[in-house]
């Protein structure tokens, strides 16, 4: 029987809360025994957000040592207050996401994957220098909050899924909205400004990354269940993110906007969409804004 999250919760909002950035302390406990069907009992949506989720612990970790190196050159007081609220925001998300993907590990070789990542993060830390981190996080910042954007706003991509994963994707999405700015900023002050280039390149190389592991950990999800090998998986999937609803295909607008050289995250309005998110979960818009 699903576990069914109440239908108001009361997260404990963390001291670190800005007017715009509010982490909110929340375990999920997410129901393991629906992790191979929780989104309506559709495979490959389900198999989409599970392989998403299987990215999350190590790259956020990767967000927060990746900003958090350039912490000292930020001298204003309130990117200072983003930082430290970005940081705890991320590492909930890491803490709740580890859990999710330890419910995984039933059907996916999840440790497979886990060194897959930490050996691409390792290759990067060894081979680059921390400016380009801090670019390589923006570009991914950005990717997490159009995603988000576009998660929270259509219905079809959630309706019908078993309750605690619902939640925990909305409360993901409406944080990633809230500090998506964060990383943009501090690397703003550490290249004074000058670095339209620099997110160009790093956000073109990114791109091609960020879509093969997608492949990648759809690959290890769909051999959970010895699908890996099926065409009309893979063909359907490929209708889920570029066909109909389309995931993907509709967040490219909101990408491109990524190369402009007046870009800034803040010029993409999520209040419409954090709005829906906070109505999904029943919570007060007033614990958005603590």
């Amino acid at each position: 029987m699903d576990t069914v999250a109440p239908a108001i919760e009361t997260p404990a909002v963390h001291a670190a809360a800005t007017a715009n950035i509010t982490p909110r302390d929340i375990s999920f406990d997410v129901n393991a025994g629906r992790v191979s069907d929780w989104a309506g009992g559709n495979f490959v949506r389900t198999s989409f957000f599970n392989a998403l989720s299987l990215m999350f612990p190590i790259g956020e970790r990767f967000f927060i040592a990746s900003v958090a190196a350039f912490r000292d050159k930020v001298a204003e007081p309130k990117l200072l207050a983003e930082v430290k609220a970005f940081v705890a925001q991320e590492g909930m998300h890491t803490r709740e996401h580890l859990a999710y993907n330890e419910a995984m590990a039933r059907v996916v070789d999840v440790e497979h994957v886990e060194k897959r990542e930490a050996d691409m993060i390792a290759f990067l830390r060894e081979h680059t220098p921390p400016l380009y981190h801090l670019s390589v996080t923006c570009a991914l910042e950005h990717f997490t909050a159009i995603m988000s954007h576009e998660l929270l706003r259509g219905r079809e991509y959630l309706d019908g899924a078993e309750p605690t994963y619902s939640r925990l994707w909305t409360w993901h999405a409406i944080e990633e909205c809230e500090h998506k700015s964060v990383a943009f900023d501090v690397l703003g002050v550490a290249t004074a400004g000058k670095n339209t280039w620099l997110r160009r390149r790093t956000m073109a190389t990114v791109t091609i990354n960020f879509m093969r592991d997608i492949i990648a950990n759809c690959y290890d999800v769909f051999r959970g269940s010895n699908l890996h090998r099926s065409p009309a998986t893979w063909a359907k999937l490929a209708w889920y993110l570029l066909g109909y609803p389309g995931f993907l295909r509709r967040i490219v607008p909101a990408y491109l906007q990524y190369y402009r050289a007046d870009f800034h995250p803040s010029q993409i309005d999520d209040n419409p969409e954090r709005e829906r998110g906070f109505a999904t979960l029943g919570w007060a818009q007033a614990i958005a804004t603590a």
